[in-house]
């Protein structure tokens, strides 16, 4: 039998060629191997690859929260502007009791402790707000139906460094499932060592993470400050370099004769020359003479600062892509030229309404719920709903401009007869919420214009008489 032939060079699979770093190398859409351009070439670029920054652990980070103002900034800026503009609460509710809700929203603390379960997840890679239930045990499910009246008592945040996620996973179908079922409070003030049912614990993460990567930080995510930790490191060094070079910006050259001899000498001479050079140290000004020898030579060195500010610019401007915000609102930095960075504000107002929709709704909607009953002792009625307000405030012109549209509008309505007088009142005061007018209608105000709205009662009839009023009397008869 003969041995079995070779497959011809056509015929056999190509080999991925070797590049000059051993590797094979990658075959892109552009290859000129004469040039060395492309990805397929032995070029400096074809040399580059990604690898993971250094992961931060807990101690970097705070030392890093706690000294450097750009990474303050980066955690805590989008934190406060996913909260600040608050809710917009609707639903066939009496506007006193909105405002009551409200009311409510503030004095348990909730936008604040929702800002820092936000800014520790972004520091961290992930925190927890758990509800503060009184009359409920922390391991147990929650029960909405057994809330009474004034039972939530607020919110406490925990990082996921003062937590032990459980072992045992959530398996109800739903945007939960395969998330811990409990979480064990390790560190927490008052709650040490509780554990805590999920579905009283609200959960937000710094940076999704894919699902290896997920599983290695027990369900966490990443922290912002990492994917962006050398542009950080890049622009805290230029920082400091041109610090030091403001201190350098000068420099004064003595060339003396016989330098080298005169310190080998020491003594007298040594002593000699250092003398000199403290008196043109201390005369020397914008006034002062400096006298040398006629043998020495004195000169000056400048550094030239151009360049400078558009480096430190160029860094700043990729930590505000790293982090998605602005350099109007990371830096606090206004636009330059013609530039007034609106189109950059709404851009980013954007990004934080989407963000606020998709890890924020699903938390507000149960704490509204939550709330409403602590607040009225029932539960909440049918078609209550929210919704975030706009991050971007009208200017006083422009409220001046909504007013006067609203209070138009309202008045051609209550003219054509479509509202009446209190409605008229309760939707010009509910314009009051955007614009700052109308804030002295009051409820009392409503009312009395709802009771002075009720048709006034039918008159009494008179008695009738005993006798038919229908009947006919009959009357003398007529000829025809």
């Amino acid at each position: 039998m003969s041995p079995p032939r070779r497959a011809s060079a056509a015929s056999r699979p190509a080999r991925p060629a070797k590049s000059f770093l051993g590797r094979a190398r990658v075959r892109d859409g552009f290859d000129n191997v004469t040039a060395r351009l492309g990805l397929g070439a032995d070029n400096m670029l074809a040399g580059s690859t990604y690898r993971k920054n250094r992961i931060l652990d807990r101690t970097e980070l705070e030392d890093m929260y706690r000294t450097s103002w750009v990474v303050g900034r980066m955690v805590e800026v989008v934190a406060e502007d996913m909260v600040r503009a608050g809710l917009e609460i609707k639903g066939p509710m009496a506007p006193e009791d909105i405002d009551r809700l409200h009311a409510g929203w503030r004095e348990t603390g909730i936008p604040g402790r929702l800002s820092d379960a936000i800014k520790w997840g972004r520091l961290y890679g992930g925190a927890l707000a758990i509800l503060l239930i009184d009359g409920q045990a922390l391991d147990e499910p929650l029960d909405l139906d057994s809330l009474g009246e004034g039972s939530f008592k607020g919110l406490i945040v925990a990082d996921r460094w003062q937590v032990t996620p459980s072992e045992e996973k959530i398996r109800d179908l739903g945007p939960m499932l395969g998330y811990p079922a409990y979480y064990t409070l390790d560190d927490v003030a008052g709650l040490d060592r509780q554990r805590v049912h999920h579905s009283r614990a609200l959960r937000f993460v710094g940076v999704e993470l894919p699902r290896y990567e997920k599983l290695r930080e027990q369900g966490w995510g990443a922290s912002v400050v990492e994917r962006a930790f050398d542009r950080i490191l890049a622009l805290d060094s230029a920082t400091y370099g041109s610090a030091n070079l403001m201190m350098k910006s000068f420099l004064r050259v003595f060339s003396i004769k016989d330098f080298r001899r005169i310190l080998a000498q020491g003594g007298p001479a040594e002593s000699g020359l250092m003398k000199m050079m403290d008196m043109v140290r201390q005369t020397q000004s914008n006034e002062g003479i400096t006298i040398v020898d006629s043998e020495d030579q004195v000169s000056a060195i400048n550094w030239s600062f151009a360049g400078v500010y558009d480096a430190l610019q160029a860094f700043a401007e990729q930590i505000s892509g790293a982090s998605g915000i602005p350099l109007v609102r990371l830096l606090g930095q206004a636009p330059k030229g013609f530039a007034t960075g609106d189109s950059d504000l709404q851009m980013y107002y954007e990004t934080i309404s989407t963000a606020q929709e998709d890890d924020l709704r699903g938390a507000v909607g149960l704490l509204l719920e939550v709330l409403y009953r602590s607040v009225f002792g029932t539960a909440p009625p049918d078609g209550l709903t929210f919704s975030f307000a706009p991050l971007a405030s009208p200017s006083p012109l422009e409220k001046s401009q909504i007013a006067t549209a609203d209070s138009q509008a309202i008045a051609a309505l209550a003219a054509g007869g479509i509202i009446d007088h209190p409605q008229a009142l309760e939707a010009l005061r509910e314009s009051g919420r955007v614009t700052g007018r109308f804030a002295g209608i009051r409820d009392e105000d409503i009312e009395a214009a709802r009771e002075a709205n009720i048709a006034p009662p039918l008159p009494e009839m008179p008695e009738m008489p005993d006798e038919d009023p229908l009947s006919l009397t009959p009357g003398p008869a007529h000829d025809a």
